[in-house]
């Protein structure tokens, strides 16, 4: 009985513009110094998992970039979508296709976005290596939670309920319920209380148990599964792949799956975690100085306090400014408050539908 890990690769990285491009996805950058978030992800995993079972889970458009930065993992080990349809279409493509891969549904699974900071490799082994032996046993579908450091709104939480131990004395617990981004009030008062984690978006199951729960809970999705599972090892696969996904909701599987089912636990991650969604994360990731600006770059600056200064070449000037973000890239520069951030889709958006400006991207 196999474990194999899936990367999900197929998003843009829009939070990560200009820095992040059509070409250049969040998850080929390197946006804290040193390796490719990808490449990272996959040297986190080599000591438990074998290269042979990693998979990546991406978009056909980005396969051709993916593979340059990752030539080791085998071509047949991409699992490549005509169009992104968030992660429960994700994840049942890859479920289907594991499944037929290794000839056995109880090959565990486990999910792992590419955007984590994962600082204490050890600590995280040994937690995917609890979760893939009580998803093994209990036929639960498992998830990671990791103990909240603050009151975070960007992130989900899980609130714990009942503690659960297997024979070999691995503890994991149920969830009550999950929280997506709660405001600062409720996320100051989820910490006080202390029953809940942040949810990690890292999830561990056997191809037979996610594939169950697909068809109670999203049977037009394992409609379409159970098509390209009959289309595998054929020359159809492609086109039937195309046809199932362009007729698929784009839902996330936290909120068609795990909101939902009965069968769900969490084991606590014991290590230092965080997600690199957008600018300001590096106001964790990297120390800020005397007045609270985080540089990266050429960057002079009075009076400039509690700002992030991304530069790429030359320099960034600042007088009197407090608790912007500035990215320089390429011909690309933007400002805007910190609170504003959401609103960097807005102009993403924008610049797509002007031809004028689309190169941009």
């Amino acid at each position: 009985m196999e474990n194999v890990a899936i990367l999900m690769a197929g998003g843009r990285g829009q939070r990560f513009w200009p820095y992040s491009r059509f070409d250049t996805p969040k998850q080929l950058l390197s946006i804290t110094g040193g390796n490719s978030m990808i490449r990272e992800t996959v040297n986190r995993l080599l000591p438990l998992i074998d290269l042979s079972n990693v998979f990546i889970s991406t978009t056909e458009d980005l396969f051709n970039s993916i593979k340059d930065a990752l030539p080791e993992v085998d071509y047949l080990n991409y699992i490549l979508e005509p169009v992104g349809r968030d992660t429960a279409a994700c994840i049942g493509l890859a479920a289907v296709i594991i499944e037929h891969r290794y000839k056995d549904s109880n090959t565990t699974m486990i999910i792992l976005p590419i955007d984590h900071i994962i600082k204490e490799r050890e600590k995280f082994l040994k937690t995917i290596e609890e979760g893939c032996k009580f998803a093994r046993e209990t036929g639960n579908l498992i998830t990671i939670g990791i103990k909240p450091l603050r009151p975070e709104t960007g992130y989900g939480y899980i609130c714990v309920g009942e503690e659960i131990k297997n024979p070999n004395n691995i503890t994991a617990w149920t969830v009550k319920e999950f929280t997506e981004k709660p405001n600062l009030e409720t996320a100051k008062k989820f910490i006080s209380e202390g029953n809940y984690l942040w949810n990690s978006g890292i999830f561990i199951w056997t191809c037979q148990d996610i594939l169950k729960a697909i068809k109670k809970e999203m049977p037009k999705l394992y409609k379409g599964l159970m098509r390209i599972k009959n289309s595998l090892g054929t020359l159809d696969k492609k086109e039937v792949v195309k046809e199932v996904f362009y007729e698929l909701e784009k839902i996330s599987i936290d909120y068609a799956i795990m909101e939902k089912v009965s069968n769900r636990l969490v084991v606590k991650g014991d290590f230092r975690w965080d997600d690199i969604g957008s600018w300001t994360s590096m106001e964790r990731i990297f120390s800020p100085d005397k007045d609270g600006n985080v540089i990266q770059g050429g960057h002079e600056g009075v009076d400039t306090k509690r700002c992030i200064v991304i530069n790429d070449e030359g320099l960034i000037v600042t007088i009197g400014l407090s608790d912007l973000v500035i990215i320089s890239s390429g011909d690309i520069k933007i400002i805007y408050p910190k609170k504003r951030e959401g609103d960097l889709k807005k102009i993403i958006k924008s610049i797509a539908n002007n031809e004028k400006y689309k190169k941009y991207l």
